[in-house]
């Protein structure tokens, strides 16, 4: 499958008007400029308020009497679609094709950029619950793809954009039938097409009762989940600059958090830089081509940049409510190209032109990560662990704490606050699995655990809350830490690795049954994330480098360069292609080793050092 690159699209000169004010010479141009730097494909929005402008007319004392369009012109279809939008969109994608783009369509468009564009005869109604909506909405997307279905530019349906923001809702089930519904009207006329979601912020888990949307509901009913991984605080991205380690794994970890979850395919189908602020021209361009090439190597099957063109001209509402809406663009106003332009084309054309051709599927994750229940920090605990698996070698993958736990070599098992930690079934589930020869590490910050004295080997002498930093010897390399919860444990068959000054147990391991089960007294994984350059000043990495061991060592790639992502892509046995992909604004020492008497062909990149925020790409052929 074609790894697809390219942007989400408003007219450049009318924005979110771009419907409203249809201007067909104004979008060639912008298609036909945006072509040039590497844009194949599209995400695009008819307008709902535009499509289906729909009013109510009302009689004495208020009486609801009639639909009509504006200017009390009569219905003339039984979707309350404007036909002459559909001749335009028609136009656009006749546009697409001339330009050689394709479309994915975000049919339900109501909500954009921090403003809902509903049809008048709407406006105030919950767009996800009231009923006269619902049924609009269904018409408006039965008819949308009844009268499009036939345009070939047209690769996906999408169900619009973020539509978790149309409306509040109060419990998990009116999220799944809303999506039910719109993805029923979708099928219900053009069954040839996927469904992507195009929601964002998704939780794990409807189970909680504070989890609405969540992304096991999304991949139940869609066919590709869509994370919107922009550098916010919403995932942690403005814990350290857009061009260093941390922020630069965020939106892989969570293409691989949503799709491991919900056994789909994800994407980074929206992201961008917010503004300059945040990240000059230069800085912009290397978060772009790091998460361009990181997608491509961890399985994201595409990368859509927001948005097309910077907005800095347009003076309506969103655009002049919020500052973050108005310098996204690949393009300047005058077309001119931005450096994330010049790099988008860069990376299409490597991407297309590499001599192995398609790029195959990358080897299976080696571990799991158990997501805890509960209401946690979902994002940053699945983030931590991505990053350190990445430092360490490791392809991690997700598992939610009440989903069949699949079989790996390793789980990572963090278990954070008390009541929150994760179920006795699934600790079952994961002692079955280490009784079988598989590894775990346990770690925690204030959890009650059963079984420690049987599974982890250890016994409590109590607990104690202890959140002061302290530093302790790993054996040839020193981390701080912080317990939360101190929990006075000793040993009862575990050998203890490190002990705090006063005997307490802080790492160890305990033989079970055919595996081992290390345990770390500490929530490892939200003490890093929370911290400023943990994970590039300390080696936490080590920690789970040092409990993978085994299948570190079984790799056909071995790496030493923790700022370096390493991936393996084989055609079979004795043929391969590896990704280095450098996480840093720096340049790195690849630090790969690959098999002796191999014959290793550098098909992009720079094999002495990679360069800041890019990738080498090697192929390999074993004799």
């Amino acid at each position: 499958m074609e790894y697809m690159i390219g942007c989400n699209y408003w007219g450049s000169k009318h924005g979110i008007d771009m419907w409203k004010y249809w201007d067909e010479e104004s979008v060639r141009r912008d298609l036909q400029e945006l072509a040039k730097y590497g844009v194949k494909y599209m995400r695009v929005f008819p307008n709902w308020r535009d499509f289906q402008p729909i009013e109510m007319l009302y009689s004495c004392q208020g009486e609801r009497r009639e639909y009509r369009f504006a200017d009390d012109v009569k219905i003339d279809n039984e979707f309350g679609i404007d036909m002459e939008k559909i001749k335009q969109f028609e136009t656009f994608c006749d546009i697409a094709a001339e330009n050689g783009i394709k479309l994915v369509v975000a049919i339900v468009t109501g909500w954009m950029s921090g403003r809902l564009y509903a049809p008048p005869a709407l406006a105030g109604k919950n767009l996800i619950t009231d009923h006269e909506a619902l049924s609009w909405e269904v018409r408006f997307v039965r008819g949308f793809c009844r009268y499009l279905k036939h345009r070939p530019e047209i690769v996906y349906w999408d169900l619009g954009n973020e539509c978790n923001n149309l409306g509040p809702i109060e419990n998990p089930w009116d999220g799944y039938l809303w999506t039910a519904t719109i993805r029923n009207s979708i099928l219900s006329e053009d069954t040839s097409r996927e469904i992507m979601s195009g929601m964002h912020a998704l939780q794990v888990t409807v189970s909680d009762r504070r989890v609405n949307w969540s992304i096991q509901t999304q991949a139940e009913l869609t066919d590709v989940l869509t994370p919107h991984p922009y550098p916010s605080p919403t995932i942690g991205g403005n814990k350290e600059p857009i061009n260093r380690m941390k922020t630069t794994v965020l939106p892989t970890s969570q293409v691989e958090m949503y799709s491991t979850i919900g056994g789909k395919p994800a994407m980074m189908q929206e992201t961008g830089s917010v503004n300059d602020m945040i990240g000059n021209q230069e800085t912009a361009a290397q978060w772009m081509r790091i998460n361009l090439l990181s997608g491509w190597a961890n399985g994201s099957i595409g990368y859509f940049w927001w948005c097309a063109h910077d907005q800095l001209d347009i003076e309506t509402p969103p655009n002049s409510w919020s500052m973050g809406e108005n310098e996204l663009g690949l393009l300047k106003g005058d077309y001119s190209p931005k450096k994330v332009a010049l790099t988008m084309r860069e990376v299409q054309n490597a991407i297309s032109n590499m001599p192995f051709g398609e790029l195959p599927k990358r080897t299976e994750i080696d571990a799991v990560m158990i997501v805890p229940s509960g209401w946690q920090q979902y994002f940053q605990i699945c983030s931590s662990a991505y990053i350190m698996g990445k430092q360490a070698g490791l392809n991690i993958g997700f598992c939610y704490e009440s989903d069949k736990l699949p079989d790996v070599p390793l789980y990572i098992y963090p278990n954070t606050n008390y009541w929150n930690s994760t179920s006795m079934d699934m600790l079952n589930a994961v002692k079955q699995k280490v009784e079988k020869g598989a590894t775990v590490l346990v770690t925690t910050e204030s959890a009650y655990l059963a079984t420690c004295e049987q599974f982890l080997g250890l016994t409590s002498y109590g607990m104690q809350e202890d959140r002061s930093v302290k530093t302790a010897d790993f054996g040839g390399y020193e981390l701080p830490f912080s317990y939360g919860t101190k929990f006075l444990f000793k040993s009862c068959g575990a050998d203890v690795l490190v002990e705090d000054e006063d005997g307490t147990a802080i790492f160890s391991c305990n033989n079970y049954g055919k595996g081992k089960a290390y345990f770390l007294n500490f929530s490892l994984e939200i003490f890093t994330f929370d911290r400023v350059g943990s994970y590039t000043d300390y080696p936490y990495y080590k920690i789970y480098e040092q409990v993978a061991a085994d299948i570190l060592a079984k790799k056909p790639v071995k790496k030493d360069n923790p700022n370096v992502g390493v991936t393996i892509h084989p055609f079979d046995d004795k043929h391969f292609v590896t990704v280095a992909v450098n996480y840093m604004n720096t340049p790195q020492n690849p630090g790969i080793q690959f098999p002796e008497g191999a014959d290793v062909k550098v098909c992009y990149g720079n094999a002495d050092a990679i360069e800041p925020c890019s990738a080498t790409v090697y192929e390999v052929k074993i004799k």
